[in-house]
């Protein structure tokens, strides 16, 4: 059988003949009925057989609640890992290759979009899709403690990034674009050290920036530029039957890489001699009832010794990133 032959089917006529119809030339309402049953990889494959095959949809969404972990940092080969939480016999591991993550350092993921560092350009990303937004000129050029985050789905036109850093023991600098702005702005703020430690996780909810660490402290800046005082300092407390407590719209989740067990999960065994040291960007995803904060991590897996500095340094150094699966197709010619 020739190649033409096995892309060919046979279609019924309105006369009750057969007429041989090539599969490329599949009718477009179809392939979308078929696309919108596939897994996000499925559909990624189907849309690579042929150009017919190329569906508009400009969104494919699978799930807003779903949560998959991208490990990175070794070059630009990547695995991808999606969580069975709900349907065990749904988790799959896949390696892809990214030559877009090559030597790039994830700031924010949010939506399916990552927002990334490499060699002193930032972009947004969205590897499903592999669409990819740069950035005006990045506004530093060593990466110390940075955590960024940005407000919208980087095509919308309000959508503003944030990237913080600790500029000194008692002060945050903070650079902020806007969507159409060419020039970054910048603002600092003055804290004592007991008032927010390193910054673990930054959000953006009720219309502000929120920066939170590792323990109960919570930073929050207000970028729309009319109030008068955009940063405000918190301390998180459980509030009990106080009604004095302003309540949180959202919930923080810490160390969710050892409540999964994604290392074991990612088919990590390290011996004594192979210490894996991965640093994780958080993400931000709508559950049900609440909006669920995953803070930045850092792990070690090692299954037989307990790594002591000495190994931690010698360890493989690697990188993850909790990521919602969204495949985001780009306008052509977009630029901020």
């Amino acid at each position: 059988m020739s190649n033409n032959e096995e892309c060919k089917e046979m279609k019924r006529t309105k006369s009750d003949e057969w007429e041989v119809v090539e599969w490329c030339n599949l009718p477009g309402d179809l392939l979308s009925r078929i696309a919108s049953y596939l897994e996000l990889i499925d559909f990624l494959s189907f849309r690579s057989v042929c150009k017919e095959w190329l569906i508009p949809p400009s969104e494919y969404n699978p799930s807003g609640r779903e949560l998959w972990f991208l490990l990175y940092g070794e070059g630009s080969q990547c695995s991808f890992l999606k969580l069975g939480l709900q349907s065990p016999n749904s988790e799959r591991l896949y390696t892809v290759n990214f030559p877009e993550l090559d030597g790039a350092t994830c700031l924010a993921s949010y939506l399916g979009w990552l927002l990334l560092v490499q060699e002193g350009a930032m972009f947004f990303f969205c590897p499903f899709s592999r669409a990819k937004i740069d950035l005006p000129d990045c506004p530093f050029t060593d990466l110390s403690e940075h955590v960024a985050a940005f407000s919208a789905d980087p095509t919308c036109q309000d959508c503003v990034v944030v990237v913080v850093s600790r500029k000194s023991e008692v002060e945050l600098e903070l650079h902020l674009l806007r969507r159409g702005s060419k020039e970054w702005h910048k603002h600092c703020h003055r804290c004592v050290r007991s008032t927010l430690n390193t910054v673990s996780g930054a959000a953006f909810s009720e219309e502000k920036f929120q920066f939170l660490d590792a323990d109960d402290g919570l930073v929050t800046f207000n970028a729309d530029g009319k109030s008068s005082k955009s940063w405000a300092n918190y301390r998180i407390v459980n509030h009990g039957s106080s009604k004095d407590v302003e309540t949180l719209e959202y919930h923080v989740r810490k160390n969710m890489f050892g409540v999964l067990n994604i290392g074991q999960r990612l088919g990590f065994r390290g011996g004594e001699d192979d210490v894996v040291s991965i640093s994780i960007c958080g993400t931000m995803i709508l559950g049900i009832q609440w909006l669920h904060i995953l803070r930045n991590d850092s792990v070690i897996l090692s299954e037989t010794i307990v790594p002591d500095q000495q190994h931690v340094a010698l360890a493989r150094q690697i990188k993850g990133v909790w990521i919602q699966p969204r495949y985001v197709q780009v306008p052509p010619g977009l630029t901020w």
